[in-house]
């Protein structure tokens, strides 16, 4: 139950990373999210860096490397190929691949790390994941077959982060969880930052980024890397505690839910009759969950 408490103590993090993320979106059509994203993932590490500096736990094992280096170029995949899945498929599919990929940890538990899957528990992550595609708003868009290749890698790509996670929290415990976010992080900044510099049109938006809006970016950058930081962090030490089945849904779609519900009252978004559907499918889906 202690466990529980923490995972949901986290879940304003979720809110406010996921704000920070929102409102760079909507900033020029997208334009700066990959600076933005490069940004955030550099603070996400500096933030780890004292934690880093004062755990006693061991920082340079092949486990935490490999699992810390696997974890970031995973997570950078993720980022790139979901903005790219958004130009040829709808917010709302990639969205859906993208909560789905907690179905991977689950399913992984079940088989190699006796973690017992009953119906109601499966029928309640099928929910919840289709509730993000009923909570998310997006224009009418045909589905290119680009777009539903860019979806499996971007639901591939989420739960390969989960299960990291779970090898740290299962296995190597141990060894230090700071030094494997830290890494995880710094990966996933340098290679945005390659992608970036290799591209002349993301080095010139980089350049419009600091002469024009600086601030918001660095402000949400920061909200969001210190949120995504913590997150990691505790999601890591709670993955060898708890049942991914139990861990990845409730976090992921309780988070999913109360995004929409704090969306309505802070940028006044309407909670449609399609948002409210998906409320109810995604609280019930936590609770078959839960039971």
């Amino acid at each position: 139950m202690k466990e529980i408490i923490i995972i949901l103590a986290c879940l304003p993090l979720y809110v406010l990373n996921s704000f920070c993320d929102k409102y760079i979106s909507t900033l020029s059509g997208n334009k700066y999210n990959y600076p933005y994203n490069m940004v955030k993932f550099f603070l996400s590490a500096l933030c780890l860096f004292p934690v880093f500096l004062k755990d006693d736990a061991p920082h340079f094992t092949t486990e935490v490397l490999l699992c810390g280096v696997s974890c970031g170029i995973i997570y950078a995949i993720s980022k790139i190929v979901t903005l790219k899945g958004f130009e040829y498929s709808s917010v709302a599919f990639i969205t859906f691949c993208h909560s789905s990929g907690m179905i991977i940890p689950c399913l992984v538990g079940h088989f190699f790390w006796s973690e017992q899957i009953h119906v109601p528990a499966a029928i309640g992550m099928l929910m919840a994941a289709f509730s993000a595609v009923l909570l998310k708003d997006a224009p009418q868009k045909k589905i290119h077959h680009t777009g539903v290749l860019y979806g499996v890698i971007v639901f591939l790509a989420s739960g390969g982060v989960m299960i990291c996670q779970k090898l740290m929290g299962l296995y190597f415990y141990k060894s230090s969880i700071s030094a494997y976010n830290f890494y995880a992080f710094m990966v996933s900044a340098t290679i945005m930052f390659l992608l970036t510099r290799a591209n002349k049109k993301e080095e010139k938006i980089i350049a419009d980024s600091i002469k024009i809006i600086k601030k918001k970016i660095l402000l949400c950058a920061a909200g969001s890397g210190i949120s995504l930081a913590l997150i990691n962090l505790v999601m890591t030490q709670m993955a060898g505690k708890i049942p991914s089945v139990i861990m990845f849904p409730l976090f992921n779609g309780l988070g999913v839910i109360l995004v929409c519900i704090c969306s309505a009252a802070v940028f006044h978004e309407r909670i449609t009759i399609k948002k409210a559907g998906g409320l109810v499918i995604g609280l019930a889906g936590l609770f078959l969950i839960n039971l």
